[in-house]
């Protein structure tokens, strides 16, 4: 017994001399710490700066700490009409765009992910093409103009429905689905819609969720296209542009709030830094949900049979 418990308590021993941390992990270390604070600086710079008053901002140098904390930004943003229209209209064309987008990728991805679908390599080269060639600004605009979805909202949505190399990531994704799992469905009578919703799509919650985090991202963020189709109707502007606009102006709307805001602490990159969190903060509540199935999704559809 006692030589037994000896041997249990060496084990652990022998296990901790095994994990030595070398000079190359404390390389490591530091080189991906510094790559972190990198990648972090940017937002957490925005985030102090946006919680700051003027005398902080311009008493400071390499960053900005709010030594007088205040609200005073983010009330003159949330105060301006447009801001809190703009929300809503982004958070339509995300929805709508997404569910759109999801419903046509999930489908030319499936199609193409069938082996023996006649002319299947002729399809998919077609798909590749739009990759790196395109129709050109002035004849998508014209196109835009002559269907009549200038300054109507769908212009920022049914335009841009499928991108080819979402599509291609999916598609690796349901090309791994084993050929023996849909055989025995189509030996059981289902048809190609109740393969692909009822199996084919639960098998791949990892694609689908790593694919409509990418259509967010993009619905969310864009601001070029509605301020090229949306430019004579100013309440469809989305969150982005209005957040484009803030930042390439340099005169301020004035100050609302019933006097409840402060306008010696207030300056012009405050002002900017509190549009761009909240312009951050949708995408930031949503990703941790989906963050498991993004980094897997990202590893496994990037690869082909």
């Amino acid at each position: 017994m006692k030589e037994s418990v000896k041997t249990k308590k060496e084990k652990p021993a022998k296990q901790r001399k095994k994990k030595k941390v070398t000079a190359f992990d404390v390389v490591l270390i530091i080189v991906l710490s510094l790559v972190a604070f990198i990648c972090l600086y940017p937002f957490l710079d925005q985030l102090l700066i946006s919680f700051a008053t003027k005398q902080d901002f311009y008493g400071s140098t390499l960053m900005t700490i709010p030594k007088h904390f205040t609200f005073d930004s983010y009330k003159f943003i949330l105060y301006q009409d447009r801001i809190g229209t703009a929300f809503l209209v982004s958070l339509f064309v995300t929805v709508v765009g997404v569910v759109y987008s999801m419903a046509l990728t999930v489908l030319g991805a499936y199609v193409l992910s069938k082996q023996g679908l006649p002319g299947r390599k002729i399809f998919f080269v077609f798909v590749l093409i739009t990759m790196f060639f395109g129709g050109g600004l002035v004849p998508f605009y014209l196109t835009i103009k002559e269907i009549g979805l200038m300054n109507n909202i769908l212009s920022v949505i049914i335009p841009f429905g499928i991108n080819a190399f979402n599509m291609i990531i999916l598609r690796n994704f349901f090309s791994q689905i084993p050929k023996e799992m849909i055989e025995s469905c189509k030996l059981d009578g289902a048809n190609e819609f109740t393969i692909l919703f009822r199996f084919v799509v639960p098998l791949s919650k990892a694609g689908i969720a790593t694919i409509a985090l990418f259509y967010m991202v993009e619905r969310w963020n864009d601001w070029y296209w509605p301020m090229m189709f949306l430019q004579d109707a100013p309440d469809w502007a989305p969150l982005a542009l209005e957040l484009r606009n803030v930042l390439s102006s340099s005169q301020s709307t004035g100050i609302g709030g019933g006097g409840s805001i402060d306008p010696g602490v207030l300056f012009e990159e405050g002002k900017q830094a509190a549009m761009i969190v909240i312009s951050m903060i949708p995408i930031l509540c949503v990703y941790p949900f989906i963050q498991k199935y993004f980094v897997k999704g990202v590893m496994i559809g990037s690869v082909k049979d």
